[in-house]
This record gives structure tokens, C-alpha cells and sequence, in this order.
């Protein structure tokens, strides 16, 4: 009896993990380099900026499933909600040069995003990839000291 329980108990809590699992139709990983180095960063996860230097980030992106509708470049790029657009100088991430994708294999691609931390505080990068196949949405968040 007390076998059944737990193997029952652990199938639920197998499924509400994999429910609880983002599905995402597109891989994305990112690496922060800045002064200090190179880190990787995560969704969710905030990593640490100093007010005034210039970072990158690198964007390795796998599509994972066939025939994406969705070009790379149409990947949405929201900082505090907004467009996050070059040289715009009212917001406090400044992008520096514009957001530009690489294919590196049939489903596989990079891209670099070069930007001045303007301003000290917490702030919010939306990444945005709306498609019918699940899409893909994610925060970066980046504090400036």
C-alpha cells in the first residue's frame, strides 16, 4: 500500500513540475560581458551593471521545432515597457548600435546587443517572440550601481 502512495505521489509531483516548466518554441541563452568579464545570465535573474560602463550582450537563439514563421529580427526588445531603441538617450539603458542576427546553422542563430548603463537602478528587458507555436517571452533584469 505505501509503495502505490508514493509512486502515485511522485507521478503528481513529476507532472506539476513539467506543467510548471516553461514551453517555449525558441532556446535563447545569454552572456553578459562587461568590464569585469563575461557571465552568463538568466531569465528572471538579475546581474549586476556599473552606472556609466558599456556592456554586450551575446544571444544564442535555436529554434526548436521546424519552419518558424518568426524571423529573428522580428524578436521584440521592450526596456521598462517600452521600444528599446539605439542612441536614445531618455533611456537608461542606451543601445548603442542596432540589434542585428546572425544565422550560424539551419535553426540556429546569434546576436549582439552593445549598450551603456545611463542611469542606476533595476531595469527590465522584455524578450518577446510571439508565434502560434508557443513563442517565447522572458525577462532580463539589470541593476546599475
Amino acid at each position: 500500500m505505501a509503495s502505490i502512495f508514493s509512486k502515485r505521489t511522485a507521478a503528481v509531483a513529476f507532472f506539476v513540475l513539467v506543467a510548471g516548466v516553461s514551453a517555449h518554441a525558441c532556446i535563447l541563452t545569454y552572456t553578459l560581458i562587461g568590464p569585469d568579464g563575461q557571465i552568463g545570465i538568466f531569465p528572471g535573474r538579475s546581474a549586476e551593471l556599473v552606472t556609466g560602463e558599456s556592456y554586450t550582450i551575446e544571444i544564442a537563439m535555436r529554434e526548436d521545432h521546424n519552419r518558424c514563421l518568426i524571423e529573428p529580427e522580428d524578436t521584440i526588445f521592450l526596456l521598462e515597457e517600452a521600444r528599446w531603441r539605439v542612441n536614445r538617450a531618455t533611456q537608461p539603458l542606451v543601445l548603442l548600435a542596432p540589434i542585428e542576427w546572425v544565422q550560424v546553422g539551419s535553426r540556429e542563430f546569434t546576436a549582439t546587443i552593445e549598450f551603456r548603463a545611463a542611469e542606476p537602478g533595476s531595469w527590465t528587458i522584455d524578450v518577446i517572440r510571439e508565434c502560434t507555436k508557443g513563442g517565447y517571452h522572458e525577462k532580463l533584469i539589470l541593476e546599475a550601481r
